[in-house]
């Protein structure tokens, strides 16, 4: 896994702190904190259009907030040395926000909290970017299975698509999640697989599990030499040893590329 990365450890503390705020001013107030930044389905007629973004950092207990942490966690850090800390806010936030008006699209009453659907667009841009990788769960906390990102992305997306369809109440936004997910893969394919850099996943021996430079033509620049240089490094140790200025040459460059058309 490694070391936390930057986006991850603040939003690791902004969930857990304001999970507490939640809980204080809840009981002091009577629930009216969750009510009034938690997504509610009167949004359009409130007015409050901020709860579909403020309705990430409720919860709605410290198991709900533990199971979203533990995930961001574990798959967090390597989705955001692989596509840098303003990508993964991006990609974070719009599966968030998206997920919200997922679950406003099809609810009419009730109450949305917590940070499922950023943390599934988290785990579709991770199934995207390294499709067989193996990740082990505890079932149930005791049984550990073993699968590979794409299986887990796919079975959990299914999971949620079929309670979407069949209108089952659980008291899960599985609309959320869906809506959350495939916002994860569809940024993740479009920004890094489909368009502007193109990568895929390299197993060789010199090269550990990670991302390598399908194209060089994908990634034109000003400086035409030193974005070669970088693919070189990218190659040989992988995005994760990219300096912050190595990572806005490339986006730049591929910014480049995309304005040509």
């Amino acid at each position: 896994m490694g070391a936390l990365t930057p986006a991850v450890t603040v939003l690791l503390i902004l969930n857990v702190g304001l999970f507490l705020v939640q809980l204080f001013v809840d009981r002091q107030a009577e629930g009216s904190f969750t009510l009034l930044f938690g997504l509610g389905a009167d949004v359009a007629r409130t007015g409050f259009i901020w709860q579909f973004v403020t309705y990430m950092f409720l919860h709605g207990g410290v198991f709900h907030l533990f199971i979203n942490m533990l995930i961001l966690f574990f798959l967090g850090p390597e989705v955001e040395r692989t596509v840098g800390t303003r990508h993964f806010l991006g990609l974070y936030f719009i599966s968030g926000i998206i997920g919200g008006l997922g679950w406003f699209a099809i609810s009419d009453h009730g109450l949305c909290i917590g940070a499922s659907a950023a943390i599934f667009g988290v785990l579709g841009a991770f199934a995207t970017l390294f499709p067989h990788r193996e990740i082990t769960l505890l079932l149930f906390l005791v049984l550990p299975v073993t699968m590979k990102a794409w299986v887990l992305a796919a079975i959990l997306t299914g999971v949620s698509l079929l309670y979407v369809i069949g209108h089952f109440e659980d008291g899960i936004a599985h609309s959320a999640h869906l809506a959350g997910v495939v916002s994860g893969f569809v940024y993740a394919y479009t920004v890094f697989r489909g368009g502007g850099i193109k990568f895929r996943i390299s197993r060789s021996p010199r090269n550990k599990p990670g991302l390598k430079v399908l194209r060089r033509e994908d990634a034109l620049s000003v400086d035409q030499g030193e974005v070669d240089r970088i693919l070189d490094k990218i190659a040989n140790k992988g995005m994760g040893s990219l300096t912050r200025r190595e990572r806005d040459v490339l986006d730049r460059a591929s910014r480049n590329r995309r304005g040509r058309g």
